[in-house]
């Protein structure tokens, strides 16, 4: 269990710093565009531009550390090899127990039903963060990013309630 929540944290840290290292580019790729239909002047271009590096240091931080855990932990587990179905998300030994590919089997469709909603609910509040929201953009790129986020924590949650039964 332990291992479990390690990954779904470090995952769910992965996403957030990839939306984060992915923002300054999204923004900087509309005021180029600005700039170039002649919509805002060029000092405030300069003055609004983003550095994208102090950004990116984290997101390939947490990529590091989500492969060496990822790579370390499959090699403790399975004497030195690497299963490669275990690299989504590792689990416990599906193989020998039907009581962990249950659980494991009904989080996951839990955590995909519960995505779908979400998905359906970020869609349908586009329109109103677009006239609510001065900037729709981070909007748009960190509802996105929660999609999985949210995937994962409901995972989580369900295969904890089910395996405490």
């Amino acid at each position: 269990m332990r291992t479990l929540l390690i990954t779904i944290i470090l995952r769910n840290l992965l996403i957030i710093s990839f939306a984060v290292h992915m923002f300054p580019s999204a923004k900087s790729s509309q005021l180029s565009k600005m700039l170039m239909n002649k919509q805002i002047s060029y000092d405030f271009y300069m003055a609004n531009h983003i550095y994208s590096i102090y950004y990116s240091i984290p997101f390939y931080i947490l990529v590091l550390l989500n492969v060496w855990f990822t790579y370390s932990n499959s090699k403790q587990r399975n004497s030195g090899r690497i299963v490669m179905k275990e690299i989504v998300i590792p689990e416990m030994n599906l193989v020998d127990d039907e009581r962990e590919s249950e659980i494991t089997g009904k989080s996951a469709k839990a955590a995909f039903s519960v995505i779908i909603v979400a998905t359906f609910v970020v869609l349908a509040s586009f329109p109103l963060a677009i006239h609510s929201l001065d900037n729709a953009l981070s909007y748009a790129v960190f509802a996105i990013a929660a999609l999985p986020i949210i995937g994962l924590v409901t995972y989580f949650i369900s295969y904890k309630v089910l395996y405490t039964r």
